[in-house]
């Protein structure tokens, strides 16, 4: 009976045996187009052997395990060509819209070098008829053309960085719970190992943060995971997660243990640049001979900034009088508690500080300690211990590297180009003379040397002449042509008025209200400005062809909208005349269509003329979306295959599976018939009892 009892067991076990795999096999064919499921095997494993009457036989057939396909290998090779390839889409889908602010600015297809190109003809065409008022009109209308399309450009990139911006916030949200729903399946995991389903969650998971920053995957034996990203934070480890923070402006310091420093590093505006500084000699923050020195980086320590001749920048330690200026952001220090107040202690050499003058990205591993992770530059060698990949760096490379960097070289361009026209033109006479005349930009401090003084073009200003011609409005003869000299290094806005009042005294009053300078002629007398050799007349805005410093502010005067022969086409000359037909001053703004100039560009050493920088701009946003396009593809098809690879391992095949199903359906019509036999058999044994 025992013989008979054990064919049972066997039978009703390949019974058993069959059904699992029939269940698996279902289960495998019903989830065929689910994303993220991993296919399943049933492994058998041979029963124990039976001795009986000196022989010994098997009892049939027990299942193991249900095994889970799954790649670990082919994965990390997914995760990381998928990481890549989010980025450089989220990079190329961006600038591909942004290049087009460059090619086409407006409706009738007329962009910005078109602009440049007019503006450039209309100034030939008053130089050829000097006192046309067509002329005249017709270059005020390209000028005005030419500004607004450099305005709605800046605008148009300013949106695109505010756009990126809240698509960080939002990014840093959605990479947040990702972390919690691993660190949640990492718990459940930690009780039930072998849970198909919650691994497949947890890959797709792991798939799906991949997308928003680059990943290290750590898989454990108990079926959790450890996340990583690609330069080693730890964002998941067990049920803990360690999350990322999108923050405000802010500046950092790292102290040596030599440093005495008891303060902080203040700034004001706003740039796509990350601010590295370090003290390179040892001293107090308040400015003086015996301040510290440090040098600036803005590329992550890479490189420093250096002088025309190669030479590294030093810049003295300072406080709030006396800021420093780096890529249009002003630096002092000063006490922990007062911005204005002087630090204590002193600075010692390797003393660090990072000024972020922008938001940015931040991995928190405490609550009170945390890292800086936005991207310095993806296409680096050096990650900086950044992110490498994922959207979320693609959108923070985008706002900074890329635009961030039109930005800056279209400012750069706007502010040369007002620079050298306002320059040239502030030299020059219109058809009528001035009876008043008043700085359109201003001074913080009238008492501050020039050089000094809060002028956006301040740095320019060189020692020189101002020469004013004055004349008798009932002759029309020259009353006097007088100069003052200037030193922009000592002089300040007060000296200047003085010096005016001074040489022209009972014909012009200079006089200072809010920081602008007016000269006003007394009744019976007018003037015209004879020459600066000092920059002033452009700085402060007086007697110029347009308003403005960078691509968001620059518009044509005023002065020369409401009154076209304000338009500088001639010069005063050596009697203080000014000649009928003269074409001086409207020559030498023709010929600044061919003169080379170098932008105030971090890393530009090219001299060329404006067009030819207009034109490298909007060739530079070209190649870059030609450049991320070709990444975004190379990457996408490494994802592609490292994504084949892993179907080949976890992907359901239904020919296979039908295949399975049926040699588990003969598995289980045998088993049936085996038990059928040993039924048969017992009743057999039964009936010979009887």
């Amino acid at each position: 009976m025992s013989s008979l009892s054990s064919i049972f067991n066997i039978g009703s076990s390949a019974l058993s045996n069959a059904q699992i795999g029939i269940s698996v096999t279902s289960n495998n064919i019903s989830n065929a187009d689910v994303e993220g499921y991993s296919r399943q095997t049933v492994q058998y494993t041979t029963g124990p052997t039976t001795s009986s009457g000196g022989l010994t036989y098997g009892s049939g057939a027990e299942v193991a395990e249900i095994t889970r396909h799954f790649s670990e290998t082919a994965e990390a090779q997914y995760l990381d060509s998928s990481s890549s390839a989010s980025m450089w889409e989220t990079i190329t889908s961006t600038l591909s819209s942004v290049e087009t602010l460059f090619d086409d600015s407006d409706d009738d297809g007329y962009d910005l070098s078109t602009a440049l190109d007019a503006f450039w003809t209309s100034l030939d065409a008053l130089a050829a008829d000097p006192e046309s008022e067509a002329a005249r009109t017709e270059l005020t209308g390209y000028a005005e053309t030419l500004t607004t399309l450099i305005n709605s450009t800046s605008d148009s990139l300013e949106a695109v960085q505010e756009d990126l911006n809240d698509q960080i916030e939002q990014q840093v949200d959605e990479v947040n719970d990702l972390l919690d729903t691993l660190a949640d399946l990492n718990s459940q995991l930690a009780a039930d190992p072998e849970n198909s389903t919650l691994l497949d969650s947890q890959a797709t998971a792991l798939r799906e943060l991949a997308t928003y920053l680059d990943l290290s995957v750590v898989y454990n034996d108990d079926g959790q995971v450890t996340v990583y990203t690609e330069e080693g934070q730890t964002l998941v480890q067990g049920d803990v997660t360690y999350t990322l923070a999108y923050e405000g402006p802010q500046a950092s310091m790292s102290l040596t243990s030599a440093s005495t420093f008891d303060g902080q590093i203040y700034f004001e505006g706003e740039s796509s640049y990350e601010i590295a500084i370090e003290v390179v000699s040892a001293g107090s923050t308040d400015g003086s001979a015996g301040a510290a020195t440090y040098k600036v980086s803005l590329d992550g320590g890479e490189t420093w900034l250096t002088d025309d001749d190669g030479n590294t920048l030093v810049f003295t330690a300072s406080g709030e009088d006396d800021k420093v200026t780096v890529a249009g952001v002003s630096i002092w220090f000063g006490s922990s508690s007062d911005s204005s107040a002087t630090a204590g202690g002193s600075l010692a050499v390797g003393d660090d500080f990072t000024v972020m003058a922008k938001s940015g990205v931040y991995w928190y591993e405490t609550t009170s300690s945390k890292v800086n992770i936005t991207p310095i530059d993806v296409t680096s060698s050096d990650s900086n211990n950044r992110l490498t990949g994922g959207s979320l760096a693609g959108l923070l490379a985008t706002r900074d590297q890329y635009v961030g960097g039109y930005l800056e070289e279209l400012d750069a361009l706007a502010e040369e180009l007002a620079w050298q026209v306002n320059y040239v033109h502030s030299q020059g006479a219109g058809l009528t003379n001035y009876s008043s005349a008043t700085s359109e930009n201003s001074v913080d401090d009238a008492t501050t040397a020039l050089s000094d003084s809060s002028l956006a073009y301040a740095d320019r200003l060189t020692s020189g002449t101002l020469s004013i011609s004055v004349y008798d409005d009932d002759t029309g003869d020259v009353q006097t042509l007088s100069s003052i000299t200037i030193d922009p290094a000592s002089d300040s806005l007060e000296d200047v008025a003085d010096a005016i009042n001074t040489t022209f005294s009972g014909l012009l009053t200079a006089t200072i209200s809010d920081g602008q300078l007016t000269i006003t002629s007394e009744d019976g007398y007018s003037f015209q400005f004879a020459g600066d050799t000092t920059g002033t007349l452009a700085a402060l805005g007086i007697n110029t062809f347009f308003s403005g410093y960078d691509a968001g502010t620059i518009t044509v005067s005023d002065a020369v909208l409401d009154d076209p022969n304000r338009v500088n086409a001639a010069v005063v000359d050596a009697t203080g005349e000014v000649l009928s037909g003269d074409s001086t001053c409207a020559n030498n703004l023709a010929e600044l269509a061919d003169a080379d100039v170098t932008l105030d560009v971090y890393g530009a050493s090219t001299s060329q003329t404006l067009s030819e920088h207009l034109a490298s701009l909007v060739s530079d946003a070209g190649t870059d979306v030609d450049t991320s396009a070709r990444k975004y593809t190379y990457y996408s098809a490494l994802a592609e295959n490292a994504d084949e690879l892993q179907q080949s391992v976890s992907g359901v095949n239904t020919d296979e599976e039908l295949i399975n199903l049926t040699k588990y359906q003969q598995a289980y019509s045998v088993a049936a018939q085996l038990i059928q036999v040993a039924n048969e058999m017992f009743e057999t044994v039964l009936s010979l009892r009887d």
